[in-house]
């Protein structure tokens, strides 16, 4: 009886330690706000996603498929490879966050205190630009295939004198078949012309605009708002120009009608000039072209160019097709230091960003810029276009290939490596979760913000430390940050009116956050 006894006691212990060691996540405490953080920007009623995440039942009824996704990391879609370099506003789950949906789903997925339901994100038609500075929209076009289209829009600037853009934002007409968008600018006829000679609205085209004056201003991807230039930095606008944006609508979507609608907002003519060009090519920069890749082969291509000036860089896009496998870059400086730009080790043609430094990097003169891409032409490759599979060589079409890495660039001057675009080692969370999370208590700083609702400058009281100053907006997004002397005024007058959360860290790591309104 004593060793029975003594048996069941040690049973009894070990259930004990383990239950006290479980974690039980629920949708209440922590899964929602996962959700709202990471997902439901493109997994919303409007969002390009093919199903909504908003709501507990939502994400319930498609929770293995969630649990599997993001065990495989294959969502949220950020590609590029993390380890040796961090990029602005990354939108990835930490282990910890994979290990709570995991623990969530394995353990019947449950509600919690139904009391507790932290409040959703809202996502309208509304604009994040809300008092753009031009405004064009393409015409209204029915897509008639059922396989993927490119098709390119011209629409006139009709500005006569040259403008500095501090932000774009591209609006689809509907998110639902809008999976990419490429805008550039152009001073040319040949896309105006291109146009004219189509039957119908735009023209076909894939890769480039068919004009050489073309310059790509930024890229639309799902879940992305308006594109922001590094603080002190915006892409000049030349007189008398046209927008071309190039629209991809994916197979499946024929019928369906879209009308996309580009706003611009301009900042001061001070504003640093970015370039955004395909730094590395599949033309001049390669060192064993020419790109071509052989039925049933796995080849690796190497371009290579000089940087013969001081440039300050602020972000960075590879763009490859189909049976492209992976694509790095990095810079060698005249030290023979190695800096790393971008490596993405499984490359997916359906997600392609525009990836932003957390600071501006320097590329000195001097320096060698490498890349290397990695393109696999057989039948291990699922997005193969071709069974059996055939010679692939460079070209604009789906099933032709491309090496390229553009690049954000700007002459150099002294302290732009200093320069804050974002330095959170997390994607911020939903504004849902400072207000479940009792977040607003995390530190003891008693500061205090006025005017608040502003007009666009605001002062601070309560702190004698040099302290950082991130504002959200209402998605979560980064749109501001800066380091501050101790209570130095912020001024937010860039930003277009709205509700933000501001972000108060000292140098001690305490943290304070503070609703505020933009007027």
């Amino acid at each position: 009886m004593k060793l029975k006894s003594l048996l069941i006691a040690m049973t009894a212990f070990v259930l004990f330690q383990n239950s006290a060691k479980a974690h039980n996540p629920t949708w209440t405490d922590g899964i929602a706000c996962i959700v709202y953080t990471h997902c439901t920007s493109c997994h919303n009623q409007n969002g390009i996603a093919p199903f909504s995440l908003m709501t507990y039942n939502d994400v319930f009824q498609n929770r293995f498929s969630i649990a599997a996704s993001v065990q495989a990391k294959s969502m949220p879609p950020f590609p590029a490879s993390q380890d040796k370099r961090k990029y602005a506003h990354a939108n990835t789950l930490s282990d910890h966050e994979i290990d709570e949906i995991v623990d969530w789903v394995n353990n019947f997925a449950p509600l919690g205190n139904a009391a507790n339901i932290p409040t959703p994100p809202t996502y309208t038609s509304g604009y994040q630009i809300t008092t753009p500075d031009f405004v064009g929209q393409i015409p209204t076009y029915t897509v008639t295939s059922n396989n993927d289209v490119y098709r390119m829009f011209v629409i006139p600037v009709n500005n006569s004198t040259q403008q500095s853009i501090q932000s774009i934002e591209v609006f689809p007409g509907n998110r639902e078949i809008v999976h990419h968008a490429l805008v550039y600018q152009d001073t040319s006829l040949i896309p105006f012309t291109l146009d004219q000679n189509d039957p119908l609205p735009g023209y076909n085209a894939f890769g480039g605009t068919g004009s050489p004056t073309s310059k790509l201003l930024t890229v639309y991807t799902p879940g992305q708002g308006a594109f922001n230039f590094a603080p002190g930095f915006g892409a000049v606008m030349l007189p008398n120009s046209y927008i071309v944006i190039q629209m991809h609508y994916p197979g499946g979507v024929s019928g369906q009608v879209d009308s996309t609608q580009i706003r611009l907002k301009y900042g001061l003519s001070s504003l640093r000039n970015v370039t955004t060009v395909a730094a590395i090519n599949h033309g001049s920069s390669l060192t064993n072209g020419p790109l071509f890749i052989p039925a049933d082969s796995v080849k690796t291509f190497y371009g290579q160019v000089n940087v013969t000036t001081n440039r300050t860089l602020t972000g960075i896009m590879p763009h490859m097709h189909l049976i492209g496998k992976s694509i790095k870059a990095y810079c060698v400086t005249p030290t023979n230091d190695t800096i790393h730009l971008i490596d993405i080790p499984e490359w997916d043609f359906h997600w392609q960003y525009f990836y932003q430094f957390q600071k501006p990097i320097l590329l000195p003169a001097g320096s060698i810029l490498y890349g290397q891409a990695t393109y696999d032409n057989t039948t291990n490759n699922p997005n193969n276009p071709n069974n059996p599979p055939q010679n692939v060589s460079v070209g604009e079409g789906t099933e032709d290939e491309m090496f390229l890495i553009y690049m954000n660039l700007s002459t150099y001057m002294a302290g732009d490596t200093n320069i804050v675009i974002d330095t959170l080692s997390h994607f911020p969370h939903d504004a849902s979760c400072f207000q479940t999370t009792g977040i607003n208590n995390y530190s003891q700083l008693n500061v205090n913000i006025y005017p608040n609702p502003t007009t666009g400058l605001i002062q601070l009281e309560g702190i004698n430390t040099i302290y950082t100053s991130t504002i959200y907006n209402s998605e979560g997004k980064v749109v501001y940050a800066s380091t501050n002397e101790s209570n130095a005024p912020l001024n937010i007058q860039h930003l277009n009116k709205g509700i933000y959360y501001l972000q108060i860290k000292t140098k001690e790591d305490e943290v304070v956050y503070k609703k505020i309104v933009r007027q």
